[in-house]
């Protein structure tokens, strides 16, 4: 009835076409949000190469070193060293070193950077307990380099990092009878000896839980 005010009912074709475009409009709204989010829930779901490869490098009881599997890694079999006396810098065989004699105190190692050189025994102690310790030569290192190591390693327990003049490379890792030597912090090697050898329960003499620096000093 014309002019009474009410609506018209729509036709079973007027629901029909509603109906066949608002799943079209949800489609479409679910397509777009599986282009923008896709990819980041596929990266939550499956995990890139880069982390099944560190995730492989895990100590486990069936392999307690998995450094072996990184290329341009030297290992050295190391005794548990003796504590040297107060002032007392042993003469070490390498430098950085790896192990060997060293002092009764340590270099803190709960994600410290150092400004300036650390004592060879005092890192040394911190190598017996399962620390990495990380140096670059400062006559090769970029501002950006170092800021790029700091962050890695500010924070992070069982990592410590300070310069080392003279290094026979720009970044030298060290755990205890392991050394890494790399150009750069971006070199896949350099996570893959932390996931290796940081607070590593197999390789150092005394693994957390045997004294020294509780969780990383």
């Amino acid at each position: 009835m014309s002019g009474s005010g009410e609506d018209t009912p729509p036709t079973g074709d007027q629901v029909g076409r509603r109906g066949r475009f608002g799943a079209v409009a949800v489609l479409l709204i679910l397509l777009v949000a599986a282009l923008t989010y896709g990819s980041i829930a596929l990266d939550m779901l499956i995990p890139s190469d880069a982390a099944r490869e560190l995730a492989a490098l895990t100590p486990s009881p069936d392999r307690p070193d998995p450094s072996t599997a990184i290329p341009g890694v030297r290992i050295e079999k190391i005794p548990r060293g003796e504590h040297v006396p107060p002032g007392d810098e042993p003469g070490y065989a390498s430098r950085p070193p790896v192990g060997g004699p060293h002092a009764t105190s340590w270099a803190a190692c709960s994600g410290v950077v150092f400004p300036d050189p650390v004592r060879d025994a005092d890192a040394v102690h911190s190598l017996e307990h399962g620390a990495v310790w990380i140096t670059y030569d400062p006559a090769r290192t970029t501002p950006v380099t170092l800021e790029a190591l700091t962050g890695r390693v500010r924070g992070d327990p069982y990592l410590f990092l300070s310069p080392y003049p003279g290094l026979d490379a720009p970044v030298s890792l060290q755990a205890w009878g392991h050394r890494l030597v790399l150009d750069a912090p971006e070199d896949s090697r350099f996570e893959q000896f932390i996931m290796a050898l940081r607070d590593n329960p197999y390789t150092p003499p005394e693994p957390r839980g045997k004294g020294g620096p509780p969780a990383g000093g």
